[in-house]
């Protein structure tokens, strides 16, 4: 049966609030995780609730910028549309508490602000699976290999290196709070990486493990991803080898319990300073305030923070308008639609035979694979990525598979016979989290086309008036990563922060 399973939806505990934080109250029905039944009737808004800080978006980035504000001493008031905090972190059960993370799951080194929220939240890590080999299958042929490159043949692998470097040194020319101003940035921003990779990869081999690398991280066909931002992604994250790498790179750990975890305990200690449930539709700025209007409450506020991607924030009616750069932004912003889809064992079978579960093929649904196992093994889980637009490789998948959960879950099954063999065959669950048909979140992984780097420049990050963007998309550092989402909610904390003492602001008590 093919299931795809939510969990931590509702029903959270709270535990009080952070020291010396107030926060205006707005009625313990609108307390986190408890969201009317269907056949309840909703509650009126709350007319002119007050807070020094409206956060819109309880995803990690906009809990931790109420995080910080609370810690500062400031009233804050997140307001969420869905019925769940954690934005594009999500945990899948898989049954007997274990889970899966339907999202944005693995942190590494060198994204020390999520490692150190982690220890303020007493949250552990484990280390992803990597003894053992992994598989490369590729034109029929099925090779075992260790470490983060698989055995391509030596041209291949040396025009790898080539490609690498070359990036690595246009990408060192980028600066990361600005990359717009790089000497090249017109030109590289008026192409593709595909593009590049197609007229500078010696070997098909090398342009074809890039392609792989990339729509993975990207969530979209570098045929479609501006050369410039690629390069952004570069710098930004370290380098290639450490976006790529499993052991000592961005892919070396995981959360224990998953990484909606992160959200799931900002959102306790904030307690009903969050209201779920609650979309915002319209934010409206005026002489000595702002006013936001959601589902829930209508609240006054000095200061707020869109913690969404630009893609999702134009679901809100700005008053005055927003400038032309900004609302132009978010109407040509794009989210990708990768999904996520796991095959639940008894047991990781495959590691008893060497292997760890790890692969890249050119098979036709299952391009690369992962092991997504809890840190005890207790059940075995493989992971791949689907985006519904196609693989990123010149295959687009059929409307059966695209449409049809029982084609994806035959398909995906095919392709792990062919890998690890007929145990392969009979999981015990099938789990998939589509991110193109989430009712407030417009696709996961954000990617930018050709043009949009150079043409709105600062728009992304630069405030307007009274309101502040947050969200991983407005980081400088690791954007797309959980690493980024935080960076970006402690900037604008920090905006905000600044804002209110040069109004001589003082914070709200709680009524």
């Amino acid at each position: 049966m093919t299931e795809t399973t939510r969990q931590d939806k509702s029903g959270i505990p709270r535990r009080g609030v952070l020291a010396g934080g107030g926060a205006a109250a707005i009625g313990a029905g609108f307390a986190l995780g408890r969201v009317s039944p269907a056949s309840a009737t909703p509650p009126g808004p709350v007319k002119q609730s007050r807070a020094d800080v409206v956060v819109v978006g309880a995803g990690v980035s906009g809990l931790t910028a109420a995080r910080r504000l609370a810690q500062a001493g400031r009233s804050v008031l997140v307001l969420e549309a869905d019925d769940r905090v954690g934005g594009r972190t999500l945990n899948l059960s898989v049954g007997k508490g274990v889970v899966t993370e339907g999202g944005g799951q693995w942190v590494g080194p060198g994204q020390d602000r999520l490692f150190a929220l982690l220890d303020e939240l007493g949250l552990k890590t484990f280390k992803t699976y990597v003894d053992g080999k992994s598989l490369l299958h590729r034109k029929g042929v099925r090779q075992e290999f260790t470490g983060s490159i698989p055995a391509l043949p030596a041209k291949a692998l040396e025009d790898f290196g080539r490609l690498a470097a070359t990036l690595e040194e246009m990408a060192a020319t980028v600066p990361v709070d600005a990359p717009w101003n790089a000497k090249n940035a017109l030109e590289w921003d008026a192409t593709t990486f595909g593009h590049w990779l197609d007229a500078n990869a010696g070997t098909e081999e090398a342009k074809w493990l890039f392609t792989l690398a990339f729509t993975v991280i990207q969530g979209e066909d570098p045929h479609n991803t501006s050369l410039l931002m690629a390069l952004f992604h570069i710098v930004g994250a370290d380098g290639i080898e450490h976006m790529i790498s499993t052991t000592g790179g961005a892919q070396e750990s995981r959360v224990v319990g998953g990484t909606q975890r992160i959200s799931l305990e900002m959102a306790e200690q904030l307690g009903d300073r969050v209201v779920v449930g609650s979309p915002v539709s319209e934010i409206r700025q005026r002489d000595g305030d702002v006013l936001v209007r959601s589902a829930k409450a209508d609240v006054r506020c000095k200061q707020v923070i869109v913690a969404m991607s630009p893609a999702d924030a134009e679901r809100i009616r700005f008053t005055p308008p927003l400038p032309a750069r900004r609302t132009s932004l978010q109407r040509k912003w794009h989210n990708g639609t990768e999904s996520k889809l796991f095959a639940v064992y008894e047991k990781p079978f495959w590691r008893a035979e060497g292997l760890n579960g790890s692969a890249m093929t050119d098979l036709p649904f299952a391009r690369f694979v992962v092991d997504n196992s809890p840190p005890d093994g207790s059940v075995g889980i493989l992971l791949t990525f689907m985006g519904t637009a196609g693989s990123g490789h010149g295959h687009t998948w059929s409307d059966k598979v695209l449409d049809d959960p029982r084609e994806r879950r035959a398909a995906f099954l095919a392709d792990m016979v062919t890998l690890f063999g007929p145990q392969a065959a009979h999981p015990l669950r099938f789990l998939e989290q589509d991110w193109a048909h989430e009712p407030w979140i417009d696709g996961c992984v954000s990617t930018t086309p050709p043009g949009l780097l150079t043409q709105y420049t600062d728009a992304l990050r630069k405030p307007v008036g009274r309101i502040h963007w947050a969200g991983t998309e407005s980081a400088t550092a690791y954007q797309g990563y959980i690493e980024g989402a935080i960076q970006a909610g402690e900037r604008a904390a920090k905006e905000v922060g600044g804002a209110l003492t040069a109004l001589a602001g003082t914070p709200h008590t709680r009524p």
